[in-house]
């Protein structure tokens, strides 16, 4: 063989070889970008499926936080309009208790004496004063008939009234005319509370 040919074998040999090189090297290049466009795609896809996932998440915090936030609302207005019915009904008590004066006490039991006849038992708290006591029974003296008046530990305030004969009791204490005007003005308070 002539050192021509052996050289253009030798050139040939390593001519296809490069070309195979290259072919190679190509296919190896196209896989690998044909990967990292897949990596890419899929990372893109797990992106905007957690951004998704984050934005639900996201809604269901802030509904749960406005519901959570208008039930505290709620009770917050449910608590003042308590309190203040409490704190109207406590003033409205200390306001009816200082109103039970001898003179008030005469008028009542003068009343219930007229409405009831005899047999009258008048209850009385025990911290009421005995003048005041000597005071009433002075002005019911002139009555048609006179209660018994008793002083009793458990009565704070008003009086207690007993129909002897008949065997049944009512309060009129400042707490239950203030139970009474409160619930009677509580519906006109509401409404108050409402426009505020």
């Amino acid at each position: 063989m002539s050192e021509q040919t052996l050289d253009g074998l030798i050139a040939k040999v390593k001519s296809e070889a490069i070309e195979a090189s290259e072919l190679e090297a190509q296919s190896i290049i196209n896989d690998a970008k044909l990967k990292a466009k897949q990596i890419i795609n899929k990372a893109e896809a797990d992106k905007r499926a957690l951004i998704k996932d984050a934005e639900v998440h996201a809604e269901g915090l802030v509904k749960k936080g406005k519901i959570a936030l208008n039930q505290a609302a709620r009770d917050v207005q449910i608590s003042v309009k308590n309190d203040i019915h409490n704190l109207f009904k406590s003033v409205l008590e200390a306001e009816v208790k200082e109103a039970f004066t001898t003179d008030l006490y005469t008028k009542v039991i003068s009343k219930v004496m007229d409405s009831l006849g005899g047999k009258v038992a008048v209850t009385l708290p025990k911290d009421m004063e005995d003048e005041m006591i000597k005071s009433l029974q002075n002005s019911l003296a002139t009555s048609k008939s006179v209660p018994q008046i008793i002083k009793k530990n458990n009565l704070l305030s008003g009086l207690s009234v007993t129909k002897i004969d008949e065997g049944w009791s009512y309060d009129i204490t400042a707490e239950e005319i203030a139970e009474l005007l409160s619930q009677h003005l509580s519906p006109k308070w509401a409404e108050i509370l409402k426009n505020a």
